[in-house]
């Protein structure tokens, strides 16, 4: 594999954002393992009901994380397919890509690197410079709103962090709180055992049978549908951005 270069951290950084870019990537940050370390855990709903671990938990001698977030441009990248009894994300596709494309450079210069699904990614993109956590418990973005998804690298190389964002974006707006159709959403909260995404998984049956919830998330084949984004449509930020 070659000898191990020897890089400063701003200049591995800077290697590291701009391959993610160059790959398709439409954000790409950088933060310190101890910066999300010290938040304590939190608990993820929906259906995965476990607590956030921390870097260490998964790399010991871990020392960044970079974030990366990728721009849904089109409503279709808003679509759930079902196979057999599990559902697959389009939107979701491109972030492993993307992740390992980062973890074979860091690995090619003889770092460890892991994508960490079990981290808190909405955390780590404020902590990146993504964006403000908004009412619509979503991360927003200045340039493209609540319309990004994101995927997280671990590594045990150092590498220069980004600054996190502080602005408060949302303000007094409450246009997304208003424009759920279930009353899901209170400031920065998300029921998940209201909110129509969360309902069609757990409880299909149900949600099929009332018309008024299906409007919101239309099927398009009998294994697929279009998930539920009046929260992010209601959002000022990002329009502009979308090919819809």
């Amino acid at each position: 594999m070659g000898e191990k270069r020897n890089l400063q951290p701003d200049r591995l950084a800077t290697e590291v954002k701009e391959l993610a870019l160059k790959s398709g990537a439409s954000l790409v940050g950088i933060v310190s393992a101890k910066a999300i370390d010290d938040f304590p855990k939190i608990l993820v709903g929906w259906t995965i009901h476990e607590y956030t671990k921390k870097t260490v938990e998964i790399m010991p001698d871990a020392k960044s994380v970079v974030m990366i977030g990728y721009h849904l441009w089109d409503q279709m990248l808003e679509l759930a397919i079902k196979k057999n009894n599990d559902w697959k994300y389009p939107g979701y596709f491109a972030l492993p890509f993307l992740a390992q494309t980062i973890i074979h450079h860091l690995q090619k210069n003889h770092y460890e690197a892991v994508m960490a699904g079990s981290l808190s990614h909405k955390r780590l993109a404020q902590l990146a410079g993504f964006g403000n956590f908004g009412k619509n418990a979503l991360i927003i973005n200045p340039v493209f709103g609540p319309w990004i998804r994101l995927a997280a690298v671990l590594t045990n190389a150092e590498m220069t962090p980004d600054k996190p964002f502080e602005k408060d974006l949302c303000g007094d707006c409450e246009a997304c709180l208003k424009a759920c159709p279930v009353g899901a959403l209170t400031s920065h909260k998300v029921d998940d055992l209201r909110c129509l995404v969360g309902v069609h998984l757990a409880e299909k049956e149900k949600f099929e049978q009332n018309k008024e919830w299906t409007r919101y998330e239309p099927s398009l084949t009998k294994n697929s549908h279009l998930m539920c984004t009046q929260c992010q449509e209601a959002c000022k930020y990002g329009r502009e951005k979308r090919q819809t």
